[in-house]
């Protein structure tokens, strides 16, 4: 073998190197940082989970359930022409009202169906985070209308001893047809 060695390398430059390995506990350990990992993940399903049930909800008319999904003091604000934002569970809730207030000029919704995607989740403290979703919205209204909305719903969630849940939701306008009212803009002149 030593005779093989000489023939294939130049002994005169090998160098020796022993080497240790050591667990760093810099930062934390590697399983904390895989606990702190796989919960981020398991928050963000949740939140997701939590989007597409508030539309869910909405569609097949249950407003017990949806209410369960924001927290007691939530704000919720659909835009100037669909009125001021609603402050609690309790004045949220009666925006679900029965269809016998509808009138031509504000008809109720016979059915509807929200289309969520682009989800983003921005988490701004372990319990807290910001969300954006793309939501396309048609309506079928007592008044025989199919008015539809494009646009982006901004919210804020906060974990509870529930799981998490809606504190403030702001749906933001790109286009609408067939409903002549005053939206958020989808990009606020003040946030540009």
């Amino acid at each position: 073998m030593i005779a093989d060695e000489e023939a294939l390398f130049d002994r005169t430059k090998s160098r020796t190197v022993y080497v240790e390995d050591h667990v760093s506990v810099l930062g934390g350990s590697m399983e904390d940082d895989l606990a702190r990992s796989l919960r981020r993940l398991q928050d963000k399903d949740e939140i997701f989970d939590l989007v597409h049930r508030y539309s869910y909800l909405v569609d097949h008319k249950r407003p017990e359930e949806l209410m369960e999904l924001f927290t007691e003091d939530c704000v919720v604000d659909y835009g100037p022409g669909v009125g001021p934002p609603r402050h609690g569970r309790k004045e949220f809730r009666a925006m679900f009202g029965s269809n016998h207030g509808s009138t031509d000029e504000r008809p109720a919704f016979v059915v509807t169906s929200h289309h969520n995607s682009n989800v983003l989740v921005s988490f701004e403290t372990d319990d807290r985070a910001s969300v954006r979703t793309s939501v396309y919205a048609w309506h079928h209204t007592t008044a025989g209308g199919t008015p539809r909305v494009w646009g982006y719903y901004h919210d804020v969630v906060v974990r509870t001893l529930e799981g998490w849940r809606f504190s403030k939701r702001q749906l933001r306008v790109a286009g609408s047809q067939g409903w002549d009212v005053d939206w958020h803009p989808l990009i606020d002149p003040a946030e540009a």
